[in-house]
C-alpha cells in the first residue's frame, strides 16, 4: 500500500491547476473571499511587479495544499511577499507545509531573492517561526489618529517600492492616498488610509484625523497586550539584511496596504 507522504508532490501551479486552488482557498466554498478562479488569474498571472509563484501539493491530483510567493522590492533589496497559505484540514500537520516552505526556499535561493516576508496570522507566524527558521522582529498595531509625518518613509531603509502599475492592480485605480471602510463584526465603521503613494500631495490633516493607519508608532518588538496587531515575519537568504538593520522595527516602514490582509472598500461620505 502506498503511504500518504510518497503520494504527495508539490510544483507550480499551472492554468489547469486554477480552479483547484481556488477549491482548496475557499475551503470548497465556505470562505466569502475566495469564490472563482478569476481571483487566481488576478493574483499569479496579472500581478505586474513581475512574475509570482503559485506552489501547490497534490495527493493523486488533489490539490491539498498552496502557498504564493510574490516578487517584491524592499528598498534596494529584491524579495518575495508569502501569500495564500493553505493546507486542506485533512493533511494538517508539518508533511504538506513543510514540502511548500522547502520548495518556497529552494526558489527564493534560485532566484537570488535576498528574502522572504509575510503578514500571515499569529498561528501560522508561529509556526514558521518554530519550525522553518523564520523571525518575527515586530507586530504591526493601528495608529489614530494619523499625522502627516506618519504617512512618510523617511530615511527607513526597508519600505516596500511599488510600481504605478502595482496601484492600479491593487487599488483599481491611480490616485495620491487610498482611503477604505472597514466594517467591523457589530456593524461599525473604520477608515482606514491603506497606502499613499510616495511623493504624492499628502491627504489634509482633517481627513486624516479620524481615520486609522500604521505607522513606526504602531511598531511593537512583541505582542502588546490588549492592542489588535499583526505579527510581520522574515526569513533572510541574504545575511547582510541582519547587519543592515532589518530586524529593527524603527528601520522598517509599513502601510496596511502592503499587506493582503485589508481589501480596498473606496471610502465615500454615501454608502455604495
Amino acid at each position: 500500500m502506498t503511504s500518504t507522504f510518497e503520494r504527495l508532490s508539490v510544483t507550480v501551479a499551472t492554468i489547469r491547476d486554477a480552479e483547484g486552488v481556488v477549491a482548496l482557498l475557499s475551503n470548497k466554498g465556505k470562505s466569502r473571499y475566495w469564490k472563482d478562479r478569476e481571483q487566481w488569474f488576478r493574483f499569479y498571472q496579472a500581478y505586474p511587479e513581475g512574475n509570482p509563484v503559485s506552489l501547490i501539493v497534490k495527493d493523486e491530483g488533489e490539490i491539498v495544499g498552496h502557498y504564493g510567493l510574490f516578487p517584491v522590492q524592499i528598498g534596494r533589496w529584491a524579495a518575495l511577499l508569502g501569500m495564500h497559505a493553505y493546507v486542506s484540514e485533512e493533511y494538517r500537520g508539518l508533511t504538506v507545509i513543510s514540502m511548500l516552505m522547502q520548495e518556497a526556499d529552494r526558489y527564493a535561493e534560485q532566484i537570488g531573492a535576498a528574502c522572504i516576508c509575510g503578514f500571515a496570522n499569529p498561528q501560522f507566524s508561529l509556526v514558521k517561526k518554530t519550525f522553518f527558521n523564520w523571525k518575527i522582529p515586530f507586530w504591526l498595531g493601528f495608529t489614530s489618529p494619523v499625522q502627516s509625518f506618519d504617512l512618510s518613509a523617511g530615511d527607513a531603509p526597508f519600505y516596500f517600492s511599488y510600481s504605478e502599475q502595482w496601484y492600479a492592480w491593487r487599488f483599481g485605480s491611480v490616485k495620491n492616498a487610498y482611503f477604505s471602510r472597514y466594517v467591523t463584526a457589530d456593524g461599525s465603521e473604520k477608515k482606514q488610509l491603506l497606502k499613499v503613494v510616495p511623493g504624492s500631495v499628502l491627504p489634509p490633516e482633517g481627513a486624516l484625523a479620524d481615520c486609522e493607519a500604521w505607522s513606526t508608532r504602531g511598531h511593537f518588538s512583541g505582542k502588546p497586550e490588549g492592542v489588535v496587531s499583526q505579527p510581520f515575519s522574515l526569513k533572510l537568504y541574504d545575511q547582510s539584511l541582519a547587519q543592515a538593520g532589518i530586524y529593527d522595527p524603527e528601520s522598517w516602514f509599513i502601510e496596511m496596504g502592503d499587506s493582503d490582509t485589508f481589501q480596498y472598500r473606496e471610502w465615500s461620505d454615501v454608502l455604495a
